[in-house]
């Protein structure tokens, strides 16, 4: 995770920001003793089944990717997901939210037919479940967090029905991207973490859980306090490292993701959590920077990004720090700065994935991306290639 919208006005960059998780602030609600989990439900310990073999060990080395409706000009996930289905190991699928008795709703146009047939195409399928606003103001709302995660009633209810859905629905998991949770509910967070992969082991269905990146650990941050990680790895079957939106929407330009930024991520990470449970998140979008609205970028895709590049006649060059591709131009007055990743920046981050022997890679988001990564890159890295070749 991590995770992104693209915008035509600033209420829709703000939207972008919701998505992201780059907005870094928000007031939590006051904070709860950590709640104990429920004891009334105790659900069997199964042995890992046909499906969670299948993707996790410590051999096992994975490419996820996330898909989303689409977003203004961008176009959903659906092409690029059902193109490159062979080339995915595991695709989560932002679809549903909830509310605050812990109920399952939709929160996208869910469409199963595309589920089945990326299953069929031998990925797995997993039903992403967020946080955010679905109606009448944007952002991850923490509040929400706080009224479900706190309560052990709500908290049980929520799991019942995350499973529920994995099987109503044949789901191979629960993909869990709970934003801006307060610091108060940090124990609360890890409770439930807790508590719904037992209920998930239980069926065979696999837990990732996505957070945010950190090189020290706060309990107090109002962004990142939330998420300890190392209860979380405990829990969890993979954790989604959103190892971007170093800059973004809420902040000034810079870098999504520097090299040594994503390094000093990925070896703080790896000290609270095995490994083998890491997925780093490879941003494939961009970020381009106005000097008229310094903290609200535009939100574009790879085609988008170079497709400016080349209207205004400027050329990418790459930063020297970061090592990621940059570029500025100048457009009725106003002067931009453009951040973004292309193939060299990528393959420097799947290195460092590699080098830390993580559990994966995944893509935010589907459908933006330079499809020249599937050939050059996505090919060649999870564990499955040398059958993904052979079809």
């Amino acid at each position: 995770m991590k995770r992104f919208l693209t915008f035509l006005s600033t209420s829709a960059l703000i939207l972008g920001l919701t998505l992201t998780g780059c907005t870094n602030v928000q007031s939590p609600a006051a904070p709860n003793p950590p709640s104990q989990p429920n004891q009334s439900a105790q659900l069997p310990e199964a042995e890992a089944g046909a499906t969670r073999d299948s993707v996790l060990g410590p051999e096992k080395r994975v490419v996820m990717g996330f898909y989303t409706d689409a977003e203004g000009p961008v176009p959903s996930s659906k092409e690029t997901t059902l193109k490159n289905a062979k080339l995915l190991d595991e695709v989560a699928f932002f679809w549903y939210g909830f509310d605050t008795s812990g109920k399952v709703i939709p929160a996208g146009k869910i469409d199963l037919k595309i589920k089945d047939q990326v299953q069929k195409n031998g990925a797995k399928a997993y039903a992403l479940v967020h946080n955010m606003k679905l109606k009448g103001s944007v952002g991850f709302d923490a509040n929400l967090a706080h009224s479900v995660l706190s309560n052990p009633t709500k908290r049980s209810n929520f799991v019942t029905n995350l499973v529920n859905l994995t099987t109503k629905d044949n789901w191979d998991g629960i993909s869990i991207d709970i934003e801006k949770t307060p610091p108060g509910d940090r124990n609360n967070f890890s409770a439930f973490v807790a508590e719904l992969k037992k209920a998930l082991k239980a069926k065979d269905k696999v837990l990732n859980i996505s957070i945010p990146a950190k090189f020290a650990d706060y309990p107090s941050d109002l962004w990142s306090g939330a998420y300890d990680y190392a209860a979380i790895g405990k829990s969890a079957d993979q954790i989604i490292l959103m190892t971007y939106d170093e800059h973004g929407l809420g902040t000034t330009q810079g870098p999504i993701a520097s090299e040594g930024w994503v390094d000093r991520v990925i070896k703080f990470a790896v000290g609270k959590i095995p490994k083998e449970k890491i997925v780093m998140g490879l941003p494939v979008y961009s970020f381009d920077w106005g000097t008229d609205n310094p903290t609200m970028p535009d939100y574009l895709s790879y085609a988008q990004t170079v497709e400016r590049a080349k209207k205004h006649g400027v050329e990418i060059h790459t930063d020297p720090s970061a090592k990621v591709p940059q570029f500025t131009y100048t457009a009725n007055g106003i002067r931009h700065e453009v951040y973004f990743e292309n193939i060299p920046s990528l393959r420097a981050k799947m290195d460092n994935a590699l080098q830390y022997k993580l559990h994966g890679v995944a893509v935010w988001r589907l459908g933006m991306e330079d499809p020249r990564i599937w050939d050059q890159l996505l090919k060649t890295y999870g564990t499955n290639k040398e059958t993904r070749e052979k079809k």
